[in-house]
């Protein structure tokens, strides 16, 4: 039997181009506002997207106080990863840019009893899981206690929720504790029906399934592909970036309209995959 699916309001912050957003619209749910820096990715995620009149935006969450957000039923936020991504420098949750993780949690310690979201629904790199040796993610776990939040997780790869990209992320959510705990993972994984096609040094056959885009895809890191048909080998196109993180050819175009290509593809890089964002939200609020 199929679960009544009930819509709920959300707050999206680190925004980026809103791949949270898609996600959670495509499922039904409604989003209040949302929070975000970097000027390039506002730009695209305001071509890309219906913003209502009236919505909440703030671009620093550093200076936003919790009087100031609309009562929502859930945050949703993929925090930096660049402290404790494999390919960063691995400083740690207490990194410049991954500790802004606990400025969510000021803003939930200052949120009023009946004003905090019943869901939190978190996204960052696997590698979190093993950052300073297993002692981040334990803090995180321990400070969402703190604040209130029962939290469960999953590591999930886009490759199995209908996109060729090959992009394993930890997705968490946070329950409340003043009401029922209903798990929303396991999420179910398709089986993908080929792997990663590599032919030579970051060159991979176009037919495979791709290997993590990264927010420098159009540098000397570029992935590359064979085209067979016309013979030569070639960098994917921000389009392809942006279709291996699930957005529709539409939302590119609207984006292309006001960004750069190296814009565009540090965005893709950055953006959460719309595919799995959707089948976690169509169980939230069931």
């Amino acid at each position: 039997m199929n679960q009544k699916q009930n819509k709920i309001t959300f707050i999206d912050l680190f925004s980026g181009i809103g791949g949270f957003r898609l996600g959670m619209e495509k499922a039904g749910h409604i989003c209040l506002g949302h929070c975000e820096i970097d000027k390039f990715a506002e730009k695209s995620y305001r071509m890309m997207h219906d913003i209502k009149k009236g919505e909440w935006y703030a671009d620093d969450i550093t200076k936003v106080g919790a009087e100031e957000l609309p009562k929502a039923d859930c945050w949703c936020f993929g925090f930096p990863c660049t402290d404790v991504s494999s390919a960063g420098k691995r400083q740690g949750l207490q990194g410049k840019r991954s500790r802004l993780f606990f400025e969510v949690i000021r803003i939930l310690e200052e949120t009023k009893k009946e004003n905090k979201p019943e869901w939190l629904l978190i996204e960052n790199v696997r590698n979190l899981l093993s950052s300073e040796k297993g002692f981040d993610f334990a803090e995180i776990l321990i400070t969402l206690d703190k604040v209130g939040y029962h939290a469960e997780w999953q590591v999930l790869d886009s490759a199995n929720f209908g996109v060729p990209q090959h992009r394993e992320r930890l997705y968490m959510i946070g329950h409340i504790r003043t009401k029922g705990r209903k798990l929303i993972f396991p999420i179910q994984q398709k089986t993908r029906s080929e792997g990663i096609k590599q032919i030579e040094y970051r060159v991979f056959d176009k037919n495979g399934i791709s290997p993590t885009i990264m927010t420098h895809g159009g540098g000397k890191y570029a992935i590359k592909v064979l085209d067979e048909k016309e013979k030569n080998v070639r960098c994917l196109t921000p389009k392809e970036c942006f279709r291996l993180q699930g957005f529709p050819d539409d939302y590119f175009e609207k984006a292309k309209k006001v960004n750069s290509n190296t814009q565009l593809y540090k965005q893709a890089g950055n953006s959460v995959t719309v595919n799995v964002i959707y089948e976690i939200a169509k169980k939230i609020g069931c």
